[in-house]
């Protein structure tokens, strides 16, 4: 595995490089979800590289910048058992030589959903992604449907700007329990690991009650956090059912194609997840 710290790294890496190759860019703590990512770029492209980055614009002040678990070695050693091409671990200094100064973009997607609660994480995410494929030019990209909305403001950039390159969504990896793998379901013990699931199986409820023919948005929400009533220490912070494609609220009736979101804090960790759904009406 070659290991990438520079911007010339990278060029001179590509240059030597014909054929597909596939991106997935992370900030480290590496789970599983993360090596079905980097599995599914190796089945489809002939090179996979990684970034491992912990993107300082996608933080807002008071978030959990300075906490977010770093775990280079163990990251370092997964990939390597894997095999990938090469990895790339820029400083900062690298990714935003004029301070945090990059693209100035945004799509109609920044303000819903996860951009309400946090408006300024999709400008982070964007100006950090945009810089990592003009650096890497990959021709396939790899990112997971637990961040839904993140999957879908990456794909409109992409077609925005663009970029020749394939997105390739990909299914959530959960535990055994059903809670979505997260590189921030660390600062959970297992005890509470366990616990937090009752998120996933909430949610679960919202799409038996959908398979059962509901179709109220209200009832179906009233449904989730009935749910959820069940362990005190998780709190709401909203729980959406919204076009898949424009991520615009659905009110009243559930109708085509759906997203069904939520954000909750459990014991101060913010958790996410979601489901798609396709309705008949």
């Amino acid at each position: 595995m070659k290991t990438l710290t520079t911007i010339n790294d990278c060029f001179l890496w590509r240059k030597q490089k014909n054929g597909f190759v596939g991106f997935v860019p992370t900030m480290g703590a590496l789970h599983d979800g993360h090596l079905s990512l980097i599995k599914r770029s190796q089945s489809m492209c002939a090179f996979s590289v990684v970034s491992i980055y912990i993107n300082p614009t996608q933080f807002a002040p008071g978030e959990d910048l300075e906490l977010y678990p770093k775990t280079l070695d163990a990251d370092l050693d997964h990939l390597n058992t894997l095999g990938v091409d090469a990895v790339f671990i820029p400083t900062d200094k690298e990714i935003y030589p004029d301070g945090s100064a990059g693209l100035n973009y945004q799509n109609q997607l920044f303000n819903k959903l996860e951009g309400k609660s946090r408006p300024h994480f999709f400008i982070g995410v964007t100006k950090v992604v945009s810089r990592l494929f003009d650096i890497i030019k990959p021709t396939h990209v790899f990112f997971g449907e637990k961040d839904a909305q993140q999957l879908r403001v990456i794909k409109q950039m992409i077609a925005d700007l663009k970029y020749d390159i394939d997105l390739i969504p990909c299914p959530a990896v959960r535990d055994e329990n059903g809670l979505a793998l997260s590189s921030r379901n660390q600062y959970l013990s297992n005890n509470e690991q366990k616990t937090a699931a009752c998120f996933y199986h909430s949610l679960m409820n919202v799409k038996y009650c959908l398979d059962q023919g509901e179709r109220s948005s209200i009832k179906l929400k009233e449904h989730f956090k009935n749910g959820l009533n069940k362990c005190a220490d998780i709190k709401i912070e909203y729980i959406s059912i919204a076009c898949s494609i424009t991520l615009n609220e659905q009110p009243e009736l559930v109708t085509g194609d759906v997203l069904i979101s939520s954000a909750v804090f459990f014991k101060g960790v913010r958790l996410i997840d979601n489901f798609f759904y396709q309705s008949s009406t």
